[in-house]
């Protein structure tokens, strides 16, 4: 929805001392750029605070601020909580102030959200009971059981549930800002803010926070670590389990036990895993199936799209047309 009156949506950045100063400039550079480019002002920004005044993020530097009560929301504003580091944010948690009219002008919002670990600020003002929510992974199972009666989805990078707007780490912010320009104007201005800010496309929200590869290169050792970066590097070859045994210096049998143990699935499918977190991110570049399926090593179009659908539900020409930015075919 659009101020009729301004044909603008103001961005609120709800801010306390020792923000993360990426969990703003992120998101808002993204407005911010949309201005720049349709030629007028749509998303005005400003940063509200419990006082007002000027604020010190964690980087040290200072940004004016004003007072939140003297912000009167309109129903085509965003605003939008950012995160910090724990002192930071259990200060922010436990300011009354912020907090009671942080809840009094959500309902009043076209929309309202969080960056990282800003989803603790939303659930200490009672706004995501009953709700589906994110934050960064290292913070999901606290905010859980934090905030036990939220659904939160450890993976996600962003989640949007009807107005309530959460995403995870600081890059993942980019992403859900990006979403909302989509939502707001369009599927061809989100690609030019993109494009503009030299950033992913636009990651999709149920895109996990983490790949496979890092994921299982964070857990195991160095053996393994060698089989990870293997895999990774030769996707368009046939893998088998006898061939990665021989790198990690194992025996077939001892290898798959002791690879599944650590990183929690058999090598077979931890290969196609990888092999279709490649293809995904391929679809989303534009690439054609057919070239995909040769390039990920997939013995014909036929399999590779049944794999696809098995583990996504959708058919991969379907994700490509949703997702990709530009087309080779």
């Amino acid at each position: 929805m659009m101020d009729n009156t301004t044909g603008q949506r103001r961005i609120a950045f709800v801010v306390f001392n020792q923000f993360e100063l990426l969990d703003f400039s992120g998101p808002a550079s993204v407005f911010s750029t949309v201005d720049g480019l349709i030629g007028r002002s749509a998303y005005p920004i400003t940063l509200l605070s419990s006082q007002g005044g000027l604020l010190r993020c964690y980087s040290g530097v200072e940004l004016a601020t004003e007072a939140i009560e003297d912000f009167v929301p309109r129903s085509s504003d965003t605003v939008i909580a950012v995160g910090g580091f724990e002192d930071a944010m259990r200060a922010a948690c436990t300011d009354p102030h912020l907090l009671r009219h942080l809840k009094v002008i959500a309902p009043k919002l076209a929309r309202v959200g969080s960056v990282c670990t800003g989803s603790f600020l939303l659930g200490a003002a009672g706004l995501i009971d009953q709700r589906r929510v994110t934050t960064h992974w290292l913070a999901a199972e606290h905010l859980a059981r934090a905030f036990p009666n939220s659904h939160v989805e450890s993976d996600a990078l962003y989640v949007q549930d009807q107005e309530l707007w959460t995403s995870a780490g600081v890059s993942s912010g980019i992403d859900m800002a990006l979403a909302m320009v989509e939502a707001d104007y369009g599927a061809s201005l989100k690609s030019q803010v993109a494009k503009m800010l030299v950033v992913y496309a636009h990651r999709p929200g149920h895109q996990r926070q983490f790949s496979a590869v890092l994921d299982a290169q964070s857990k195991v050792g160095k053996p393994f670590a060698q089989v990870v970066e293997r895999i990774d590097t030769h996707l368009d070859q046939a893998i088998r389990v006898k061939d990665l045994a021989e790198v990690a210096h194992m025996s077939e049998r001892n290898f798959s036990r002791k690879f599944t143990s650590e990183v929690g699935t058999t090598p077979s499918c931890f290969v196609e895993q990888i092999r279709l977190e490649r293809a995904r991110a391929l679809l989303e570049a534009g690439e054609s199936v057919k070239s995909i399926t040769r390039s990920i090593g997939y013995r014909s179009e036929a399999v590779f799209r049944s794999a696809f659908e098995r583990r996504y539900g959708i058919v991969p020409s379907m994700y490509r047309s949703m997702h990709a930015v530009s087309t080779t075919d």
